[in-house]
């Protein structure tokens, strides 16, 4: 217990992903990144999972200058980062070379950790962002998925560690996205891990099932090296270990705290305030529960869950969809329950319950995961789900993206009217469409009447500069952008929308 414990504060991602649906503005972390920045953190998560789309789709932010700005704010402070492997930071698998722009351009603009893992615990779909991540010098935490079940034991995990370590990882991270590690498996899985890995091992756990604490506890005990805890006023719930009540925990008779507690105060009543501003998405479901050790939903998940029934009038429902769960989970596999894994079979549970009929209607992604397109299973797709979903199609056995084309190139001509820069491309080239849509907003460029486009278009192409080509009233832009990307340009310029940049 005399070991100093690195702290990972989840605050500015994991924590508010948790508990408010990852709508946190980058506006409400600044304020308080200097006292952040005051603390001594072995590291901050905050960029990364549900943030980057999060920004695009929802705050209209740009992630990328939240990452810059956070970085300039607490430049003493590692940047940490939650990276799905080949699924980056979205809901499929990316070719290699959107893996490797997005992770070189990451670490360019201020991440100094990769926690790197991948939905099935398949090693095949996480090597290419370790890789990538080692080009660039930044320390990389390869992390496995805890999960039970009849084919998960404390061996398989230890064997993951070692192929991490195998890979060059520098940290090892034990992610346990649902908060079913109970502590005692915890303390018995930290030392195997001890004794068969020569790096450091993070614990990641969730307060979900109410177990954290002691979980946090007992991985100290036995050896763990950092751990991850959140601000107590954005902790407990579907979050994590209180920081405060860690650290305190950890104190060594006669000796200061770790870190400073009057601090760490300050911020969580920063936050404490902030909290509120978010409660239209707090789930209401519930606190702590116990059932979670048989659904295994990771909090992220279940804030999102409760707030997609909510909206469809049937969060009533929310105990069939819980109890449905673990029976899709099964018959396709055992999946970890996380992104995107806990997405598929989550609105699978639903669609079943809300439709009256088990797999009446199976999405894409249900097909997808069937199929071995998100990797290999821990275990073999019920026959009659599996029939249902794909008929006698048989799943692959390769790398999933040993199938996919490259997509940056195609991503750097598609978004060329529009992209400011390659952050941009890479934005286009993980989320296309909510990418456009933020684009355009950001430049001004939507909602613009059709009757004013045609109106404008005509008193364009009659000025002497489209008329005569030697002329040089022509915008510069002209040379890359086409005649009706300029009229919606300076549409947008009239009605003050773009700051006046072409």
């Amino acid at each position: 217990m005399a070991k100093k414990i690195g702290i990972t504060d989840t605050v500015l991602r994991d924590a508010h992903q948790s508990l408010l649906a990852t709508r946190m503005k980058t506006e409400d972390m600044l304020p308080i990144a200097e006292k952040l920045d005051k603390v001594g953190y072995w590291s901050v998560e905050m960029w990364g999972g549900a943030t980057f789309d999060s920004c695009l789709r929802f705050l209209k932010e740009d992630p990328w200058e939240r990452l810059r700005k956070l970085k300039q704010s607490m430049p003493h402070t590692r940047m940490q980062m939650l990276l799905r492997g080949q699924n980056v930071v979205g809901y499929r698998h990316y070719p290699d070379d959107v893996v490797e722009a997005f992770v070189d351009h990451a670490h360019s603009n201020g991440i100094d950790v990769f926690r790197i893992f991948d939905a099935l615990n398949d090693i095949r779909n996480m090597e290419t962002a370790i890789k990538a991540a080692k080009t660039t010098g930044a320390h990389v935490e390869g992390s496995f998925c805890f999960t039970t079940s009849p084919v998960h034991t404390i061996q398989m995990f230890v064997k993951l560690a070692k192929d991490l370590e195998a890979l060059d990882c520098d940290s090892v991270c034990i992610k346990d996205m649902a908060g079913i590690l109970p502590p005692d498996v915890a303390y018995h899985m930290v030392r195997e891990l001890k004794e068969n890995i020569s790096i450091p091992i993070h614990l990641h756990t969730h307060c979900t099932s109410g177990m954290a604490v002691a979980t946090t506890l007992k991985a100290v005990e036995a050896g763990v090296d950092l751990v991850d805890t959140a601000i107590s006023s954005l902790s407990m719930g579907t979050s994590h270990p209180p920081t405060e009540t860690i650290v305190a925990m950890l104190k060594e008779p006669g000796e200061s705290a770790m870190l400073d507690l009057a601090l760490l105060t300050q911020i969580a009543d920063y936050f404490r305030d902030v909290r509120r501003k978010y409660r239209e998405f707090e789930m209401d479901y519930f606190v702590v529960d116990t059932n979670s050790l048989a659904f295994q939903i990771p909090g992220g998940m279940l804030s999102n869950l409760s707030k997609q029934l909510k909206d469809q009038n049937a969060l009533n429902r929310m105990p069939e969809v819980l109890e449905e769960v673990p029976k899709v989970r099964a018959e396709l596999g055992y999946p970890p329950l996380v992104t995107p894994t806990s997405q598929i079979v989550g609105t699978q549970a639903a669609l079943n319950v809300l439709l009256g009929e088990r797999y009446k209607m199976i999405p894409m992604e249900t097909k997808n995961l069937v199929r071995g397109l998100y990797g290999k299973s821990a275990a073999p797709i019920d026959p009659e789900v599996k029939k249902k979903a794909i008929g006698d199609e048989e799943p692959i056995e390769s790398r999933p993206a040993d199938l996919l084309q490259p997509e940056l190139e195609k991503a750097k001509v598609d978004s060329a009217l529009m992209a400011r820069g390659m952050e941009d491309v890479i934005s286009w080239a993980l989320f296309p469409q909510v990418a456009k849509e933020y684009f355009e907003e950001r430049d001004g460029l939507r909602a613009i009447p059709e009757e004013s486009i045609a109106a404008l278009a005509v008193a364009l192409f009659h000025t002497p500069a489209l008329q005569n080509p030697n002329q040089s009233a022509m915008p510069q832009a002209a040379g890359r952008a086409s005649p009706w990307k300029l009229v919606a340009r300076q549409e947008g310029i009239r009605h003050g929308r773009t700051g006046g940049r072409l």
